[in-house]
């Protein structure tokens, strides 16, 4: 090998070591950022149980899981639906009936779950109003950055008697989605930013 190719395959070898430093790097990052996300979770999670339990996580979660059981079990004798309010990892953004008929009025459930960032509450109660709706009821929690809010709605009185039109109900999932995609500012309700392949809507 002549002088010209040992220092072309050397130049190679030090290219491909630099580039494999820099992504151990950014795995190490990544996973830093997943463990403090985790332990943010476990910390909030032994923060709701009502008993103190090990710190070792193996007790943490054995007692989440019977206290849930528990919550369930009286959620049903209640009649209600139970809500977990601590964020995910994935985005989300949902739109569902939780009552009327009988003389109510109807209500609905919206549930977001994206980053935190500001505005994001006052983005919320436009999309909210973009339908002429009004909140009756609203849950937040937030956790190493990432933030789930819980609103129940009810449809203001118009031509529609206070009920929901399919229309608005189309209006809201999109307004909704809006909020919960825009990550870098509080407007631009007016439009859905596209490629987030975290995101689901239902």
């Amino acid at each position: 090998m002549d002088a010209f190719s040992a220092k072309r395959y050397g130049c190679r070898d030090s290219a491909l070591t630099s580039s494999s430093s820099a992504a151990s790097k950014s795995h190490k990052e990544s996973e830093r950022r997943r463990r403090h996300r985790i332990n943010a979770h476990l910390s909030t999670l032994r923060s709701l149980l009502p008993k103190r339990v090990k710190p070792d996580k193996a007790s943490l979660l054995a007692e989440a899981v019977d206290h849930l059981r528990q919550l369930k079990k009286q959620a049903g004798l209640n009649g209600a639906e139970p809500w977990c309010l601590i964020p995910g990892e994935s985005d989300e953004a949902t739109v569902s009936c939780c009552g009327g008929g009988d003389g109510k009025k109807k209500m609905m459930r919206l549930s977001v779950c994206c980053d935190d960032r500001p505005g994001l509450n006052g983005d919320l109660s436009q999309a909210i109003r973009s339908v002429r709706a009004r909140a009756v009821r609203a849950e937040m929690v937030t956790v190493g950055g990432r933030t789930k809010s819980v609103v129940t709605v009810e449809a203001e009185a118009g031509d529609n008697g206070g009920g929901w039109e399919e229309e608005d109900v189309r209006i809201l999932r999109r307004a909704l989605t809006a909020v919960m995609m825009n990550r870098d500012s509080g407007s631009g309700l007016g439009h859905v930013v596209r490629g987030n392949k975290r995101a689901r809507v239902s």
